[in-house]
């Protein structure tokens, strides 16, 4: 019987809020780990995240980079390298979750030395500047890859032997009904995830700050710009607990995606919450194009800040029953990012 492993790089959810780790990584590795894509699964931690030795959750084995002082820890990622790579040698499939340098180490010891078919989901890459930095260095081994899924089809690992595209998983507990016009209260606007100006929450901030009619909600890993705290319609939530994030977005109407479609590291990934959005019935607004969701329904709006300004301000008047059109895409999602169908990818990408 062929054994699967994954490796990847997740905490247990209690440690999420508290050492800033990504709720959307976490989400998608623990829906395949649900879905019983993976007979055996391996978390190999960063070095800043400092962690109990015997934390758990699940049937995942973690390997905590536990070093005292940089040189333990130096010491440490080595040791853990190794054993991580020897205890998973001899799973006849083995897959990564992004490579990060965590991870680094194994994946060669793996690849080049074991000589073991090595898998990828990439979920985000930003692609180097020079072929000799550490970043060129990973590309480099990303593409001598076994086979890749890719969450974006507008990746730059074109020529790995055997590639798929599937942008994300969804929750089958997050499906909810169509909506309908009375469900709409009023309108009210949520910018989530990485506060970054790679995500545009620069943009968005700038955007609602000329809208004081428009309520706009925040959350997520980052801060808040002292400028912005005297404008009443822009509420700032923080990092919240993953229960309280949901509450919100249930209580949300339109779901913002306002990344900057000119930046490479935005080519090469897909944010995975909105298919999140579009499971909970939510109205999307992107400033990207995404081609591996065509067939969905969401609004576009360049991304320039009058044209969002302009836009926003039509939203905030339009009928209930327009906005409507833009929240129907469960069967969508259903047909094409279930378990089901990743379970299928997985075996089409690494079957002989």
């Amino acid at each position: 019987m062929m054994n699967r492993a994954l490796i990847c790089n997740i905490l247990p959810p209690d440690y999420l809020v508290k050492l800033k780790a990504s709720q959307a990584a976490f989400n998608f590795c623990e829906r395949l780990i649900d879905g019983g894509c993976f007979d055996d699964v391996r978390s190999i931690t960063p070095f800043s995240y400092k962690l109990p030795k015997d934390i758990s959750y699940k049937e995942i084995i973690f390997y905590i980079n536990n070093g005292r002082g940089y040189l333990g820890k130096i010491i440490r990622y080595f040791v853990l390298n190794v054993k991580l790579a020897w205890d998973v040698r001899r799973c006849d499939r083995i897959w990564f979750y992004n490579l990060s340098i965590s991870s680094l180490l194994a994946y060669v010891i793996l690849r080049f030395l074991f000589l073991k078919r090595i898998y990828v989901i990439m979920a985000d890459y930003t692609p180097a500047s020079s072929r000799t930095s550490l970043q060129g260095i990973i590309g480099w081994l990303l593409e001598r890859c076994e086979g890749m899924i890719s969450l974006s089809g507008r990746s730059c690992f074109k020529n790995v032997k055997k590639l798929k595209v599937k942008a994300g998983i969804i929750d089958n507990e997050m499906l909810i009904r169509n909506k309908k016009v009375s469900d709409i209260d009023r309108v009210t606007f949520l910018f989530s995830g990485t506060l970054a100006s790679v995500t545009g929450y620069d943009m968005a901030l700038k955007v609602f700050a000329q809208i004081p009619q428009a309520q706009l909600y925040i959350s997520g890993n980052g801060s808040f710009p002292e400028q912005y705290r005297k404008y009443e319609n822009i509420h700032f939530m923080g990092n919240m607990q993953y229960e309280d994030y949901l509450k919100l977005l249930d209580k949300s109407t339109i779901c913002l995606n306002l990344r900057n479609p000119y930046l490479l590291e935005n080519n090469n990934n897909f944010p995975s919450k909105i298919l999140d959005y579009f499971s909970k019935g939510k109205i999307v607004l992107s400033t990207m194009q995404y081609p591996e969701i065509d067939g969905a329904n969401y609004i576009y709006i360049p991304f320039e800040e009058q044209a969002l300004i302009r836009s926003i301000k039509e939203i905030l008047v339009i009928d209930n029953s327009e906005l409507l059109k833009y929240s129907d895409n469960i069967l969508f999602i259903r047909q094409n990012f279930s378990v089901e169908s990743w379970k299928q990818t997985i075996q089409a990408v690494d079957s002989e």
